[in-house]
């Protein structure tokens, strides 16, 4: 009953999402252009919403139903939608023309800045996307060292390149995805995120590892973080080892502090991809590390390693966008203080609620990153394992929609929080998810 009276609802509020969607699946596969924008809504019968505008942590859809974003153009809205001094800026270069194909000064001023902000920066490459510094990143990694074997953590998330879209979404790593060769005949090799066993699979292939890549705290795969003892030991055996290590920073960078979370943790890898709020809302990916790597991209270099082009590589908009943000960062401590404190209490406060009610939902992140997971069945402090195998991606869709009608917009459970949130927000966030986290769990035998 409660999936369908909140699909009636639904419904009901969205007539022209409803038009606009039955035109979207017939041009376009599966109605979308990217895979987890459909929020998982087709699942249980409903569709996505299509979003008009936005400002500050509120979105608002074409059918004016109101949210407070959590989703946050896929984590990279920090400082909130359509800010007003990064809306100044841009305004100013269209005024001048919006793209070249050339080099810009804003190219350097921002390679410049995020130097200076991260010790483990020495040179940096833009390219358009995280997907594709990932991708460069392996490349980078395999002929510098001249070694063909990748490790990387299962459910990490690095794009939908061909190299690494391995171990994604669960822990088998077979069947691989039609279209891609097995692991084994990639050169990939992957691990579990804290396990000891990591350190076995380096021993036993480190004549063959050039690099170990993984993300500080998993973004698509679900908010866990490595633990501080972890990541210091792989930066031991990787430099004993002379394997890289690469962090894909392209969620958790400027994310809890203005720099690199590499700072925080004071583990400092060899390569560290960039995306997402360097770009301030604009197409970025970034590839830099250490001098002596990073240099080999150069055509200048002997026996360049070919690290592409692309049409909007240092794209103009990308690059003033991003400048500015990181210029408004630099001065944000207190906010940053403010919103990792509201994250961390976030996190707290409904896992207890989840807790005390028995309820087969678990919270999961670090800061201002908040994600929830729907479990098939409660289980008491779920290891990152069980989290994942009990994972009921129907309710999990059933949670989004219900998000949704209450006016709040999250994807993976929630997302994030930006500085444009206030403390009304997080009371609205806070109190809408505690109302439905019971109906959604007693909807397991009806969907």
């Amino acid at each position: 009953m409660f999936l369908k009276n909140e699909l009636d609802y639904y419904y009901d509020k969205r007539p022209k999402t409803k038009d606009i969607w039955k035109r979207a699946i017939k041009v376009l596969p599966g109605g979308i252009s990217h895979n987890i924008r459909t929020f998982g809504l087709h699942s249980i019968g409903a569709f996505p919403i299509f979003v008009k505008s936005g400002n500050g942590s509120h979105v608002i859809d074409v059918d004016n139903n109101e949210y407070v974003d959590c989703w946050l153009g896929h984590f990279a809205m920090i400082l909130g939608h359509n800010h007003p001094k990064v809306q100044e800026i841009l305004r100013k270069q269209c005024s001048f023309g919006w793209h070249f194909g050339t080099n810009r000064e804003s190219q350097v001023n921002l390679a410049e800045l995020i130097i200076k902000n991260n010790p483990g920066i020495e040179m940096i490459r833009f390219c358009t996307s995280g997907t594709e510094a990932t991708m460069y990143a392996s490349r980078l990694s395999r002929a510098f060292t001249k070694r063909k074997l990748i490790a990387k953590a299962f459910l990490g998330w690095h794009g939908a390149n061909d190299t690494l879209y391995y171990g994604v979404g669960n822990y088998n790593t077979e069947p691989h995805p039609p279209g891609l060769q097995s692991a084994e005949e990639a050169g990939i090799r992957t691990f579990e995120l804290n396990n000891e066993q990591t350190f076995d699979m380096i021993k036993k292939y480190h004549k063959d590892l050039a690099a170990v890549i993984l993300e500080p705290i998993l973004g698509g795969g679900g908010g866990f973080r490595a633990n501080l003892e972890f990541l210091k030991r792989l930066r031991e055996e990787t430099e004993k080892n002379d394997i890289l290590l690469i962090f894909d920073e392209v969620i958790t960078g400027y994310r809890f502090r203005n720099s690199l979370f590499q700072n925080e943790l004071n583990v400092i890898p060899d390569i560290t991809t960039m995306g997402k709020i360097i770009g301030g809302g604009f197409p970025i990916g970034a590839l830099g590390g250490r001098e002596d790597i990073i240099e080999r991209s150069s055509p200048q270099a002997e026996n360049q390693i070919l690290i592409g082009g692309g049409t909007f590589s240092g794209y103009p908009l990308s690059m003033i966008a991003g400048l500015k943000t990181l210029e408004i960062l630099k001065d944000s401590k207190q906010q940053y203080e403010r919103i990792n404190f509201i994250g961390e209490n976030l996190l707290k406060s409904l896992n207890q609620y989840f807790n005390d009610n028995k309820l087969p939902i678990i919270a999961r992140g670090h800061k201002s990153v908040v994600m929830i997971h729907v479990l098939s069945k409660f289980i008491e402090n779920p290891t990152m394992r069980q989290i994942v195998e009990n994972n009921d991606q129907k309710r999990e869709a059933l949670l989004h929609l219900a998000l949704f009608n209450r006016g709040v917009m999250g994807l993976h459970g929630l997302g994030s929080i930006s500085m444009a949130h206030n403390d009304e927000d997080i009371t609205h966030i806070k109190s809408v998810v505690e109302e439905i986290a019971q109906p959604v769990s007693e909807a397991s035998q009806n969907i």
